[in-house]
């Protein structure tokens, strides 16, 4: 983005004025420079960043940052990446960015932090004097920050950040049904879960294109046969790790359950085979040259044609809470630590390829019907207008059973009608990601991101609204309101 010509396009520079910040500016941050020779305020800046990059900013000059907030995220981090946590709740994190449209960079903190990343816009000069006002703080012993422009707060251990929204004209109203208070809008006997393959239409199906076949390897016969054989047989695994002996191990894992296997050594021949060839499961090592196993997850989850592809990743590196964070924050359907044990690598192989019931233990299934009944409390609940009762229950639920899209759901319900909305966001995101094809998560989610102010993501959730709604009216109606944010 040509951050000068934004902020000149949204009034808040003159061009004169933009000449001489970037005369002056380091790296072309016209902002800070802008800020430093005080050719303009903070919070005029701030709204300009948020109308350019369309999401919320934050005016540091008016808010007070906790030296908690810095326990979350190394200092030596959020200064090499112009970043700075602002808010820390139970499951998201709002994230002043110089740079907000650097995804990358926010799912590296998603990564790190296991919470939802909510990124605001923020000037990177701001965010310099902000980590180095924290830091003096932690060293005389005060418990927060306070910008220079900030409120006198009762309690000086807690926080308040000055959020400024974009400042869009107001869409014109859109007579928008209202999403569905339960989730359960299929019948059972019509869901697809993530593990099966769509219904296919009449007629013969069409042929799997493989790719080309690599040179002879002087090894292959190290290779078993492949046995069309199994719980598995016929289906086409995807395997890719930059380490040839742990290659060998899952192909032999894959092999023994019937599968057909592919190999990749790297993450872009790994990502061109699965575009290419459409396996049933990818088993991806997490850090691999080129392209890393997170990047490949997130693109394959990001197709279209793929992201109903279960993928599993495997790393030596992140371990302990890694499992459930590499799912939040990108896609994956399983997580594996290496060193590998052979029995519950298959059995995750087992989940990933034939679902939860062919490895399911009876208390995991003792489990998930203990969090059906919560989810089910917090529903009642929230019908009955008893909020608080309906947070407990679907906490509960989520702990239960962390891959429930409705205990999700449900408090993402239950968090909205407190006015809680960021953990909203990351409760409806996680019912959205794991029931893609439920249209009620994405609209919620998209009302929430309107009501704070991301504008982008508000209209990327409402097309995926739209891609999953089974009902012509109700798609209609989320049509005519993304056209409208999109002031057509």
């Amino acid at each position: 983005m040509d951050l000068a010509a934004a902020l000149v396009r949204e009034g808040v520079l003159a061009p004169e004025a933009v000449s001489r910040a970037l005369a002056a500016a380091r790296d072309g941050d016209v902002a800070s420079a802008a800020l430093r020779l005080g050719i303009c305020d903070e919070g005029a800046l701030v709204r300009g960043l948020a109308r350019a990059f369309e999401c919320p900013g934050v005016d540091l000059s008016r808010s007070v940052l906790p030296g908690a907030n810095l326990e979350v995220i190394a200092p030596d981090f959020c200064r090499e990446r112009k970043v700075i946590p602002v808010t820390v709740g139970r499951s998201e994190i709002v994230l002043a960015m110089s740079d907000p449209d650097d995804l990358t960079l926010a799912d590296e903190v998603r990564f790190v932090t296991g919470r939802k990343v909510l990124r605001h816009a923020a000037v990177a000069l701001s965010i310099e004097r902000a980590l180095a006002g924290l830091a003096k703080a932690r060293d005389t012993g005060q418990p927060a920050w306070r910008g220079a422009a900030a409120p006198a707060l009762p309690d000086p251990t807690t926080g308040w950040a000055a959020i400024v929204k974009p400042g869009e004209r107001t869409p014109p109203a859109v007579d928008l049904p209202d999403a569905p208070e339960k989730m359960e809008l299929i019948s059972a006997s019509e869901l697809v879960t993530p593990f099966q393959p769509p219904p296919q239409p009449p007629g013969p199906a069409p042929r799997r294109k493989l790719p080309e076949a690599p040179p002879p390897d002087p090894r292959a016969a190290e290779v078993p046969t492949v046995r069309l054989s199994g719980n598995a047989a016929g289906k086409v695994a995807l395997v890719a790790d930059d380490d040839r002996e742990v290659l060998k191990l899952l192909s032999a894992v894959l092999t023994r359950l019937g599968c057909v296997v592919l190999e990749a050594q790297n993450g872009r021949q790994a990502l061109e085979m699965a575009r290419s060839a459409r396996p049933d499961l990818v088993v991806l090592d997490a850090m691999m040259p080129g392209m890393h196993g997170f990047e490949v997850c997130r693109a394959i989850k990001g197709d279209r044609d793929l992201r109903a592809v279960p993928v599993i990743l495997c790393s030596a590196i992140y371990r302990g809470t890694v499992g459930e964070d590499a799912q939040i924050a990108f896609g994956a359907d399983a997580f594996v630590e290496k060193p590998f044990r052979v029995d519950d690598l298959t059995r995750v192989v087992k989940v990933a390829l034939l679902g939860a019931g062919a490895a399911e233990t009876p208390e995991e299934r003792l489990m998930k019907a203990d969090a059906e009944r919560s989810w089910r409390a917090a529903a009642e609940a929230l019908a009955a207008g008893k909020e608080v009762d309906a947070i407990s229950w679907a906490r509960a639920a989520c702990q239960k059973d962390p891959r429930s899209a409705e205990a999700h759901y449900y408090l993402g319900h239950a968090l909205s009608r407190q006015g809680q909305l960021y953990e909203a966001v990351a409760a409806y995101e996680r019912a959205a990601e794991l029931r893609p094809d439920v249209d009620a998560a994405h609209q919620c989610l998209a009302q929430t991101y309107e009501r704070l102010g991301f504008q982008k993501s508000a209209r990327e959730s409402w097309a995926r609204a739209i891609e999953s709604c089974k009902d012509p009216a109700r798609k209609k109606a989320m049509q005519a309101r993304l056209m409208s944010l999109l002031g057509a």
